[in-house]
């Protein structure tokens, strides 16, 4: 499955649904087409069950558990991470209670927004179960949009950090005596972020102190360094530069190479070196992901976060999977149901 991610700075997307809200009970289940078509799916979910709610538990931090945007950021990046997606048999529908899910350890769309939908529930977490003609995904009621976005973010750094094998943030911090009439080089090959599937640029953080006056630029990458010190024509960015400096500081502006920063000491005498240098990758998601936006609808005056399971590992709370055709949300336990628009 493709992988998809979108940028930190996320746009928060509140949809208002149509609300066809129709109050049945158990009678008018083969009346009503809606409830009838949705009935299969949602008595699979399973509300009071000692082994899901223990299931449910192990995967969170028990210091966090009063924190619902917490628990539902972690449990639906346990079942996009950990679960597979299994198509049902030619012409045949299978819809597995999440014990059976989680015994394969996989599913269809619509059983894993069963499992989603058991696992919230026993942790008190409202939800409602979405089918649209050919897929089926979940809400979480009443959802705190603003809280969740810093969830949101670090799951998605945290992905990306571990897909690149570099992490976001890299500090050098070092003290080291520089030769007289030596130069020093600290960063990266020039890799150009253009062509990656993880950045897009980056900014470099630096500061000095020297017991000597130094010459130092901010250049695009190793090579620049090679020419440099060969005596050859070099590139360098002028803002981030200076000569007889014992002290300096300064941040790059945006990379689309992986740079660093040249040190070179011209006089006589050594010179010791305290030096600080944070490296800012800035990841692709704006790049990666098809959908920017943080996807919600409001029912019953609160909001209702989309969680669509079969999104990925760049998948999220409120990823927009660009479902097309109409979309029914039913309550699991009334069976009251909505028309999304």
């Amino acid at each position: 499955m493709k992988r998809y991610c979108s940028l930190i700075i996320l746009t928060i997307l509140v949809i208002l649904p149509f609300q066809g809200c129709i109050d049945f009970g158990d009678t008018f289940d083969i009346i009503d087409p809606v409830v009838r078509r949705a009935n299969p799916y949602i008595s699979k979910i399973v509300f009071d069950d000692p082994q899901l709610q223990s299931y449910a538990l192990s995967i969170l931090n028990q210091s966090l558990l009063s924190d619902r945007e917490y628990i539902i950021t972690m449990l639906y990046r346990h079942i996009i991470e950990n679960f597979d997606y299994i198509s049902d048999p030619d012409d045949e529908e299978l819809i597995r209670a999440p014990q059976e899910t989680i015994q394969i350890n996989g599913g269809d769309c619509e059983d894993l927004s069963i499992l989603l939908c058991s696992l919230l529930e026993n942790l008190g977490i409202k939800t409602y179960l979405v089918l649209t003609e050919s897929h089926a995904y979940c809400l979480a009621y009443n959802v705190n949009i603003t809280h969740l976005k810093g969830y949101v973010e670090q799951e998605l750094m945290d992905q990306v950090e571990s897909d690149s094998g570099n992490t976001i943030l890299q500090t050098h911090q070092t003290v080291f005596v520089l030769k007289k009439r030596q130069s020093w080089y600290y960063g990266g090959d020039g890799g150009n972020f253009q062509d990656s599937e993880s950045f897009d640029y980056m900014n470099i953080s630096y500061s000095y102190r020297s017991t000597r006056p130094l010459t130092f630029y901010i250049v695009p990458g190793q090579e620049e360094f090679q020419k440099y010190t060969d005596g050859k024509s070099f590139s360098y960015i002028e803002s981030c530069s200076g000569e007889d400096e014992e002290i300096a500081e300064g941040i790059s502006p945006y990379m689309q190479q992986h740079g660093g920063i040249i040190l070179t000491n011209n006089n006589y005498r050594d010179a010791t070196v305290s030096i600080n240098l944070t490296f800012y990758f800035h990841p692709s998601f704006y790049k990666l992901f098809k959908n920017n936006t943080i996807q919600s609808y409001t029912l019953k005056n609160a909001e209702c976060i989309v969680l669509e399971p079969t999104a990925g590992p760049y998948g999220y709370p409120g990823y927009d999977a660009n479902v097309t055709g109409k979309k029914t949300a039913i309550d699991p336990v009334s069976k009251d149901y909505y028309y999304l628009q």
